[in-house]
């Protein structure tokens, strides 16, 4: 019988001058500031240890590396920066391999976990939890880099203690969720790798943004100020925000701004000043004048777009004008989507300027000139305009509506053959969506009309069986006040024209339910399939055979959103979060949720597949969005970036592709 091959369970503890949250593990890590605490560590299951930096370094922890073995911790990025940037120079030790570390957050999310140790160890129910003193040593000490000799003797013990305890922790969860396949551990490496690499910034523009950012901001929360006569500060102070506000709407025009939810049974309705909602209120001609010019403010003080322009300053290097580690490998959950933090990649706003648009609003704000119109909505169609790289310059490719392809492909159905159809001959399906509705000919309907933008909202807000409500909140993102009447006409229009989608919805529910009923089984319901193991997980295998995984799987009564109830499948929602002391809460596998799941986890597989396809194609890739990759080259890597994105994996056959693409010093659309 083979020996189980060993594996180091490791946690570091580190003090610096520098903020970690607000500018990330490279800049931290680079720092001569930054110094080690302690190692704690352990081989396999045995006890746990701990080294304190002064003492003479584990010499079997030296071997395993020299042998190239596996190194495990949660968030191993970290780690392997520890060990790359500071425990290695300063003390001789043998550099790890990339392949070496092994990343049990990444394990936990593929499996549907929060992002959080802490959070994984409620969530799985486990029975060793992070010591919560925890926080408040590394906020005394590490925060304010204290040294370990200045600590009080018995903080000291308190954070061996809590040391030791993560990596517990962390060895329990390991072997609670499933191993990373030997090619989702390829592409974890390949991730860490761009990570490194980094994505080229314009900090000379950046600084100037950010400038200007901070300058509007503080113009509209002055007007503000003045507005309520003292009474809210800024824009974004909630309590004062709605003290003051709310009184002065009609009941109406406060239901515009509150979000009903249910959480364990118990309904709650904040409120929210959303963007969309915001507008939405503008919209109505009975809007008190005070309230009316308190939006128009907060929209003049700008949101989460300009203040992307600090992050980007506080995270890239100045020597190499650099962001590292932007990207967050399977950041979106079981779905295999990745995520980025920093930058905030997946939420940068998109712009229809040109190229000619940019290059004179970028060198407007340079010379310190305003810009026209909203100059914050301006500002923030420039975020991605911060990444650039003279010179080579930068290409990039995008699928166009992958999703919209993905679903109907999924199902493999003739219904869903059909809606394929549409792409693989040209036709726009937002046009056919408006025809079906409208009962319009489709040589009678252009892009321009508004039975389009109907079809456009119809398309995104209904493939995952969305209903009225869904409806309405898409079409406020594009101008469209949708009443219950209309609401209704384009889900039962949409619905007509796309039978494929409630049919394979429940198609996928229905082999969940088979699934749970007889464990050990594979059920399918078009190009994917379902089973649970009678224990802990119920097991959904896409067509490029990556898993998506449910935790505590249930067959139970659930509640329908129009609040009758009926029999389903619930889980364990991992990307919920319940209030201290309270169960995690759990999650209706209905099917929308079901379809909406298999969509963008085989979308995130195809994803996958093209960045590790133009990794080994040796384009330099710097950062992917969504269904885009951004690679350093210009037209002739462009070229290549194509035909990879193109070149569909085996399991993909027959999903019809196309995409765009475009090359700059610039980031564009």
């Amino acid at each position: 019988m083979p020996i189980p091959e060993s594996i180091l369970s490791h946690d570091f503890e580190t003090r610096s001058t520098v903020n970690l949250l607000a500018c990330g593990a490279y800049e931290y890590m680079s720092h001569p500031d930054t110094h080690i605490y302690m190692m704690t560590w352990a081989f396999n299951d045995e006890p746990v240890e701990c080294w304190l930096w002064g003492q003479p370094f584990p010499g079997r922890v030296i071997d395993h590396v020299k042998n190239g073995g596996k190194l495990s911790a949660f968030n191993a990025g970290f780690e392997r920066l520890v060990w790359w940037y500071i425990l290695c120079p300063d003390l001789g030790l043998p550099k790890p391999a990339y392949e070496q570390f092994q990343c049990t957050a990444a394990q936990a999310k593929a499996s549907g976990m929060p992002n959080n140790l802490g959070d994984v160890a409620r969530c799985l129910g486990l029975p060793a939890l992070k010591e919560s003193e925890g926080k408040r040593l590394i906020r005394e000490y590490s925060a304010h880099n204290v040294p370990w000799a200045d600590i009080p003797d018995d903080d000291k013990a308190l954070w061996i203690k809590y040391g030791k305890q993560d990596v517990e922790v962390e060895r329990v969860v390991m072997n609670s969720v499933r191993e990373l396949t030997d090619f989702e551990q390829y592409e974890y490496v390949i991730n860490e790798k761009i990570n490194d690499r980094g994505v080229p910034m314009d900090l000379a523009f950046t600084a100037e943004a950010a400038d200007y950012a901070a300058e509007i901001r503080g113009e509209a929360n002055g007007k503000i100020l003045e507005l309520t006569g003292g009474k809210v500060v800024s824009s974004t102070v909630r309590k004062t925000r709605d003290a003051w506000c709310l009184p002065l709407l009609t009941d109406d025009q406060v239901k515009v701004l509150t979000r009903v939810r249910t959480e364990d049974g118990v309904e709650k309705r904040p409120i929210s000043f959303e963007e969309q909602r915001r507008k939405e209120l503008l919209a109505d001609p009975d809007l008190a004048d005070d309230v009316r010019q308190y939006l128009e403010l907060v929209d003049e003080a700008g949101g989460s777009g300009t203040k992307k322009f600090n992050s980007i300053q506080m995270r890239t290097f100045t020597d190499t004008a650099r962001l590292h580690g932007a990207l967050i490998f399977n950041g979106a959950g079981q779905t295999g989507r990745f995520s980025s933090k920093g930058l905030q990649a997946h939420n940068m706003k998109r712009s229809d300027l040109e190229p000619e648009e940019v290059a004179v609003m970028v060198q407007a704000v340079m010379d310190g000139y305003r810009l026209e119109g909203n100059e914050s909505d301006a500002l923030g169609e420039l975020v991605r305009s911060c990444i650039m790289l003279p010179g080579t310059g930068l290409s990039w490719y995008d699928w166009s509506n992958i999703e919209g392809r993905m679903a109907p492909w999924l199902a493999k159905s003739p219904e869903g053959d059909a809606k394929l159809q549409l792409y693989i001959d040209g036709i726009d399906p937002y046009l056919y969506n408006a025809s079906e509705t409208f009962n319009i000919p489709m040589d009678k309907l252009t892009k321009d009309m508004p039975e389009r933008q109907a079809g456009k909202v119809q398309e995104l807000a209904l493939q995952f069986l969305g209903g009225v409500g869904a409806l309405r909140v898409m079409g406020l993102k594009y101008g469209m006040k949708i009443s219950q009447v209309e609401g209704e006409k384009l889900r039962d229009g949409w619905r007509a024209a796309n039978p494929w989608a409630m049919k394979f919805g429940r198609e996928l529910e229905a082999a969940v339910i088979r699934a749970i009923i007889h464990p050990g089984q594979w059920y399918e319901a078009g190009r994917v399939k379902y089973a649970y193991d009678g224990g802990d997980w119920l097991w959904c295998e896409l067509p490029s055979e990556r898993l998506i995984a449910y935790y505590k799987p249930k067959y139970e009564e659930v509640e329908t959103p129009w609040g009758s109830t009926r029999m389903g499948v619930t889980c364990v929602w991992g990307a919920g979060k319940p209030k201290v002391g309270e169960p995690w809460p759990r999650r209706s596998l209905h099917p929308g949720v079901l379809l909406e799941n298999v969509t963008q986890g085989a979308a995130g597989c195809l994803l996958r597949m093209a960045i590790v396809r133009a990794y080994e194609a040796e384009l330099e890739v710097v950062l992917h969005v969504h269904d885009e990759i951004l690679i350093e080259g210009g037209k002739r890597e462009l070229k290549k970036l194509e035909a990879v994105m193109l070149d569909l994996p085996d399991w993909a056959a027959g999903l019809p592709c196309v995409g765009s693409g475009g090359s700059g010093a610039r980031y564009g659309k």
